[in-house]
């Protein structure tokens, strides 16, 4: 089935058209525009008509014509309501969607007449005394950005869209082994810990000092029940993933910083720095 996947960071569009293959999934467009504007708080905030134009256009310009059933849009967790749930293993469906809604409620600051719609994924489950605990991650959106991607759906004449966390995506093509991913941003800190590519935690945070980078880092291993010193890599994308600011996260973990690669599952790469290739990793990943 065919994919394609928005994501917006800041000023910045990227997006990506994704095709089966007989060896596997293939890029069949990529690319991304840069805007006067702030694009990502417009869509998840402000709501600034002209901004949501200029991304709808550059999105028919890039994307037109997909195949693709639906719009993915990848977007970093400080522009969302994420979290995790520890929810108790066996209970019952209406039970468990009480739960997450009642959480998202809260955490969201919504009223009690409020709709509520989320997308809740089980990530793992975790052996506990009291009995065992299901991790569930977690993402809403208010009723007006629903709106807003509706209209970004619209405007490729895809019949609707997905929301995809960033963190969860950058995990799928963090490869083997066990390791930490950090997005390190001008605006935040979001990190995620992915064993063999398989999303385990994530977690984010408003700071960008360097000690703040390295607390996320630490924080996200060890709710994920993992020690820094079996990490395999380390691994990095955001536009200040710099050694100022990961210096620190690298000495604590043990691991050197290293760009993250999202084109491996593809096998096509682009001519471009390694830093703009990891750029890609949110979209790419909510891509498989």
């Amino acid at each position: 089935m065919t994919t394609a996947v928005a994501g917006l960071s800041g000023r910045t569009l990227r997006f990506a058209e994704v095709v089966p293959s007989a060896d596997g999934p293939a890029l069949r467009r990529l690319g991304a525009a840069d805007f006067d504007l702030d694009a990502e708080r417009a869509v998840f905030e402000t709501g600034d008509p002209e901004a949501i134009e200029a991304v709808a256009e550059a999105l028919a310009a890039g994307l037109g014509g997909t195949a693709a059933e639906a719009l993915v849009v990848a977007a970093h967790p400080t522009a969302t309501t994420s979290f995790f749930s520890r929810l108790p293993v066996g209970l019952a469906p209406e039970a468990r969607l009480g739960q997450i809604h009642q959480e998202t409620a809260l955490l969201a600051d919504l009223a009690p007449t409020q709709a509520v719609r989320v997308r809740a994924r089980s990530v793992r489950v975790e052996p506990a005394a009291g009995g065992d605990r299901e991790w569930v991650h977690v993402v809403h959106v208010a009723e007006p950005v629903h709106a807003r991607l509706s209209l970004l759906a619209d405007a490729l004449g895809v019949g609707g869209y997905d929301v995809a966390d960033s963190t969860r995506a950058a995990a799928v093509v963090a490869g083997p082994g066990l390791a930490l991913v950090v997005g390190a941003f001008r605006g935040h800190t979001e990190v995620a810990v992915a064993h063999d590519g398989t999303f385990l935690f994530g977690t984010h945070g408003p700071s960008t000092a360097p000690a703040d980078t390295a607390y996320f880092a630490l924080a996200a291993l060890q709710q994920a029940g993992a020690e820094a010193g079996a990490l395999d890599r380390l691994w990095v994308y955001g536009d200040d993933a710099t050694n100022d600011r990961l210096d620190l996260t690298a000495e604590f973990v043990g691991a050197e910083a290293a760009w993250l690669d999202p084109f491996g599952p593809f096998r096509r790469r682009p001519d471009a720095d390694a830093g703009e290739l990891a750029a890609f990793a949110p979209v790419l990943g909510a891509a498989l």
